[in-house]
């Protein structure tokens, strides 16, 4: 400003003005010259990465001023705690470079209390929606329960006995999805999982339902040694889930194949059932929306929560037969 203000006196408001402006900014601006030092440097930029920080090298200030953290993304965390978000762009007509620095920590606040609180009242619905359909499924296991205790025929009595083992299943599934999405949105992902693993845990966790339903599942591992960082009852649940929508859809023959393309580990889950109704398709994987009599409706909701606690995503979509749901997932870096 001073070399503006001694040749160009016409300038000096001008550059008065600059100069206030840039003291009551909310970001803060550093300039750097061809060789990388701080020339200029307004108030609120110092505030966020201390002093000395003026006809300093901005090598030296970014490895005292910042700490990198693993969950930084976008942004980069410094020594104080604060987010922040560099936008760094060169100087016009002379070598050097403009870094306006952006305070976030408030923002990302402001967003963690907001998710926390939509999470609240996501639970507070779901205990409602439970405590009213949990009725049904209770109230007809303690009926079938009620009548095993009479002496019956060894066929009404085998009826009576699998259908309090439903009743109880659909209580079980209920409070799974309850507890799976309280926690997804602080779920621990930090055990190494292969494709090989997660296929036989959920082998032996749906056999029961399939034979229930006299349904089949067919699972075509063309990545047996593929890894992802995931919790196994976390992911496992999820597709349960899937699987257990499929069955009461009327589905009879499901595949799900498991793919592995750098980024990602596939798991495609296809059936035989009616698909999804066109009228439903952005619905029903909204917490609490269910087109049955009994249910919370959570079961597409949890799976999505957990794909996205994992770093995925869930994608649905009706194939030539029947519902298809993906669930993708990323692969660990020595996959990748």
């Amino acid at each position: 400003m001073a070399l503006a203000q001694q040749w160009y006196p016409a300038a000096e408001p001008a550059a008065r003005q600059l100069d206030k402006l840039l003291s009551i900014l909310p970001v803060g601006v550093v300039v750097l010259d061809g060789t990388g030092w701080v020339t200029e440097a307004n108030a609120t930029a110092i505030g966020l990465l201390g002093e000395p920080l003026l006809q300093c090298r901005w090598l030296d200030v970014v490895g005292r001023a910042f700490r990198p953290q693993a969950d930084d993304g976008a942004e980069v965390s410094l020594v104080n705690g604060r987010r922040v978000k560099l936008d760094i762009c060169p100087l016009d007509g002379e070598p050097g470079q403009l870094i306006v620095i952006s305070d976030l920590t408030e923002t990302r606040a402001m967003q963690t209390r907001m998710a926390h609180m939509q999470r609240l009242s996501s639970l507070g619905r779901m205990v409602a929606s439970l405590a009213h359909q949990i009725r049904t499924p209770l109230s007809a296991a303690m009926l079938y329960a009620g009548q095993l205790s009479q002496d019956l025929p060894v066929s009404t009595h085998d009826r009576f006995q699998q259908k309090l083992v439903a009743r109880l299943r659909d209580l079980e599934s209920q409070m799974n999805n309850m507890l799976l999405f309280a926690k997804s949105g602080d779920q621990k992902v930090a055990d190494k999982l292969d494709a090989t693993s997660l296929a036989e845990e959920l082998t032996q966790a749906t056999e029961s339902m399939l034979d229930t339903h006299q349904a089949s599942l067919d699972i075509r591992n063309l990545a047996p040694t593929a890894q992802v960082m995931g919790s196994m009852t976390a992911l496992v649940s999820a597709l349960g889930n899937l699987v257990h929508n499929a069955l009461q859809a009327g589905a009879r023959q499901l595949v799900l194949s498991i793919s592995a393309q750098s980024p990602w580990l596939t798991l495609c889950l296809e059936d035989d059932g009616p698909g999804i109704p066109e009228e439903l398709f952005f619905k029903v994987a909204e917490p609490f929306f269910t087109t049955k009599s009994h249910g919370t409706g959570l079961g597409l909701s949890v799976v999505r929560s957990v794909a996205q606690a994992h770093g995925g995503q869930l994608h649905m979509a009706n194939g030539a037969s029947g519902a298809r749901m993906t669930l993708i997932l990323p692969l660990m870096e020595d996959n990748a």
